[in-house]
């Protein structure tokens, strides 16, 4: 029989054990821990040479995340690897295939039902970034079944798992169109709006349902007409006139308005309807925050190119006063300044009354320095075309505009050069006439068309696709139109010199001819500047047109005078 001594051995032993084990699971988590921490730290410092990203992947870290970290029983460990898992999954479509092969998928969708709000939430931020790689990675999310988890979130979850599930939401429409009109259903949108309506809403959670109704939205006048028939239209409207709207929420809430607008007339009078025209051409002016004047001019240009009444409303609406002061503000160029040039085109395409406010305005002279300045489109990401319309010569002309892939990006997105649109635009505002001509030409514009012009020339003969040819098959528009218009002979006797290109004398002593045969005192200055000295030495240049231009301008001045120039006198 054991002594009271042996019994207290034997208990100290089993406590000793119990401990050890005790201790060896708790190193065992705490290194655990410290791993996804200090993981999540290397995450927060990738470099654009990838080198820390490289490193990571030799270590095969997603293998160490998939299993076990991203399974691991203790929830915070579990919540830090799946947001380590979802960083990396989004860096690159190969390191989310290793989601979807190494079999952790159906165990990330099972963590969606985990009674832990974090872990809940960085499940959905692994599908998310898993989706949004590719759209067969977002068919197998949903093969996985992640809708129902995230059904039941939207409806139970925190905010903070509603804001992750309407990501992973987004995503998963955003990766297809056939995804978005399999998901996006009714009942769907209906919940969303409810959410976007909520007054304890975080703004967040918002911005990000405001988000993924653009992503809806974007795909077809049909998808937007059921976020107008979800009753979106009153929240985001509020969104963009209320004095504490956060300036990032703000802008998305413009932008949803500006995809539901560009399908078609009637959705764009649906918008419009709202009220929002005068709100919208205030933040057209934000001097503080980029991004809301330039969801603006999105929505702006949705508006404009739809219908004259549209355009009207819009101009009246104070927008060409505003609309200079934001392309002096876009001087970087880019899809900011091709957006606002667009849409001072698109105002001025449709009568002399809205080309003369556009002008009058100085939108003009800001155009002609961004032709000036040059600079590249908006990048184009895809997406359905949009078009701004210009009436000129009787028929319809449509500067290409697309929309863009995520609906968190600006509608106004083009995908034409600055000096592309910009001189699109300055042929807008010249069709209607000397009125609005005479003021484009006093700002320079005649010479900056002129000089894109010879600038793309080349790069247009070598390559028909190129940005050169969209800018040369433009500019040649412009100057036409602004050579057509032009009241006087002064801007255009200096063109009249042999570096002017052939293709553009022809029209120059076209419009020089009746201008010089009414006016005599055009003739005498004709004459005085060295026009008609500098005609003669052209005939060679031209073509059979051009020069029956130019004897036609020769029979204008007395015969004797024109032979004296045309045997060299002058010189």
């Amino acid at each position: 029989m054991p002594t009271a001594t042996a019994k207290l051995t034997a208990v100290a032993e089993v406590a000793g054990t119990l401990k050890q084990v005790d201790q060896a699971f708790t190193a065992f988590q705490v290194a655990r821990n410290t791993f996804v921490n200090v993981l999540a730290g290397f995450l927060e410092r990738l470099d654009d040479q990838n080198v820390m990203l490289e490193a990571l992947m030799k270590k095969d870290v997603l293998a160490t995340l998939c299993c076990p970290l991203a399974q691991d029983p203790v929830p915070g460990i579990q919540a830090s690897a799946l947001s380590s898992l979802s960083k990396l999954a989004g860096c690159d479509p190969l390191l989310s295939q290793a989601v979807v092969s190494c079999g952790v998928l159906d165990s990330v969708v099972l963590s969606m039902s985990h009674e832990s709000s974090p872990v809940q939430a960085g499940a959905n931020m692994v599908l998310a970034a898993v989706a949004g790689s590719s759209v067969d990675f977002a068919r197998r999310v949903l093969e996985a079944g992640a809708m129902p988890g995230i059904l039941t979130q939207l409806r139970v979850g925190t905010p903070a798992v509603k804001e992750a599930a309407v990501k992973n939401l987004n995503s998963l429409i955003g990766s297809h169109g056939d995804h978005a009109r399999l998901i996006a259903d009714e009942a769907l949108l209906s919940t969303l709006v409810a959410m976007l309506s909520a007054a304890d809403s975080p703004h967040s959670l918002c911005k990000a349902v405001v988000h993924t109704l653009a992503t809806t939205a974007r795909y077809s006048s049909e998808m937007a007409a059921a976020v107008i028939k979800a009753n979106a239209l009153p929240p985001v409207s509020l969104l963009v006139r209320g004095g504490s709207t956060p300036p990032d929420l703000r802008a998305a809430a413009i932008n949803c308005l500006a995809h539901i607008a560009s399908h078609s007339e009637e959705l764009a009078s649906q918008v419009s309807a709202t009220g929002l025209v005068g709100p919208t051409v205030g933040h057209l002016a934000d001097k503080m925050v980029p991004k809301v004047r330039r969801a603006a001019a999105a929505l702006l240009l949705q508006l404009g190119r739809k219908t004259p009444p549209l355009a009207a409303e819009v101009c009246s609406g104070g927008c060409p006063a505003a609309l200079a002061k934001y392309l002096a503000m876009e001087k970087d160029g880019g899809e900011g300044c091709s957006t606002g040039v667009t849409l001072g085109g698109t105002l001025a395409s449709y009568s002399p009354v809205t080309a003369k406010a556009v002008v009058d305005a100085g939108v003009g002279a800001e155009v002609v320095a961004a032709l000036r300045r040059g600079g590249a489109g908006g990048a184009d990401a895809g997406g359905g075309a949009l078009g701004a319309t210009g009436k000129s010569g009787g028929g319809t002309k449509l500067l290409t505009m697309k929309s863009t892939a995520a609906g968190g990006a600006s509608a106004g997105v083009t995908n034409v050069p600055v000096p592309a649109a910009a001189a699109w635009a300055l042929e807008q505002m010249s069709q209607h006439g000397d009125e609005t001509t005479m003021p484009l030409i006093a700002q320079g514009a005649l010479t900056a068309v002129l000089d894109g012009y010879v600038a793309s020339a080349d790069g247009a003969a070598g390559s028909p696709d190129s940005p050169d040819a969209a800018i040369f098959g433009r500019c040649k528009a412009a100057l036409k139109s602004l050579i057509r218009n032009c009241a006087t002979t002064a801007p255009l006797e200096p063109l009249v010199m042999d570096s002017t290109p052939p293709a553009i004398l022809k029209h120059v002593l076209r419009r020089c001819e009746p201008l010089l045969a009414k006016d005599p005192k055009a003739r005498q200055q004709f004459v005085t500047s060295g026009g008609l000295m500098r005609l003669q030495e052209l005939e060679g240049r031209l073509c059979g047109k051009g020069r029956a231009y130019l004897e036609a301008i020769n029979k204008l001045f007395p015969a004797d005078v024109v032979n004296y120039y045309r045997q060299g006198g002058g010189k």
